[in-house]
């Protein structure tokens, strides 16, 4: 009997039943997404897109450029992860099986991208691959309707935000009572409680050659005054809007 329990031990240690991560999260995230894309939607989904104040087209973080932010920042069994747009997913179930976060959650409005994202999360769940006590859920909404008071981190791909939606989410992030780190695909416009903590230029489906992607630290009950380094940023910013709309 004895024998028995120390075989019994040995394999939970071996197999414990919390892990949630496949063995290789990236060759299962792309099995699961195989013949899956969010590149093409139906007309009224892109006028919907567009009355709400958003914009219909689409890219993606890639996996590896995703893997690198995420090794930055460490994140714990306390952390809150929000995709303000994920469109099919992908990011949103990285964090979720590469992380050991409470809560990772997506906000799509095309009702065809989130579609794809709630295919591929019971699947997930079908596979065994979630948790307890762990949160894993896509919300067909408007960024702008969506409760996010318990964000710690949230992703932006905004490179195709208009302004009014960035400022109207940046407003939003900064009301929060507590400390949020942002990912934002471009520079972020100057605001008093965004503190820039680091710049990449990753890849992205868009752009294999890489993009500048901003980390950002946000403290409401502190004042930043624009560091030198943000405010070339945000110049750079505007030169590129005035460049698109000339």
């Amino acid at each position: 009997m004895k024998y028995f329990f120390v075989l019994l031990g040995a394999l939970y240690c071996a197999c414990p039943p919390s892990l949630a991560e496949p063995a290789d999260p990236k060759a299962y995230l792309q099995m699961l997404f195989e013949n899956k894309g969010g590149y093409t939607i139906p007309e009224e989904e892109i006028t919907a897109i567009l009355t709400a104040g958003g914009h219909p087209q689409y890219g993606e973080i890639t996996y590896d450029s995703a893997s690198h932010i995420l090794n930055d920042l460490d994140l714990t069994k306390n952390d809150v992860f929000y995709d303000l747009g994920s469109g099919v997913g992908k990011l949103v179930l990285q964090v979720y099986l590469t992380t050991p976060v409470k809560k990772s959650v997506g906000i799509e409005l095309s009702k065809t991208r989130w579609n794809i994202a709630e295919t591929c999360r019971r699947q997930i769940a079908s596979d065994e691959h979630t948790t307890a006590g762990r949160d894993l859920s896509f919300l067909n909404q408007n960024i702008s309707a969506t409760n996010i008071s318990d964000a710690t981190v949230c992703f932006i791909s905004g490179i195709t935000f208009p302004q009014p939606l960035i400022h109207s989410i940046m407003d939003r992030l900064s009301a929060i009572d507590h400390e949020v780190k942002v990912i934002s695909v471009l520079p972020l416009p100057f605001h008093k409680h965004f503190k820039l903590l680091k710049t990449y230029t990753l890849p992205m489906s868009w752009s294999p050659e890489g993009v500048e992607v901003c980390l950002y630290q946000l403290t409401p009950t502190s004042q930043f005054e624009p560091a030198e380094n943000l405010s070339k940023l945000d110049r750079k910013r505007k030169r590129r809007v005035l460049h698109e709309e000339d």
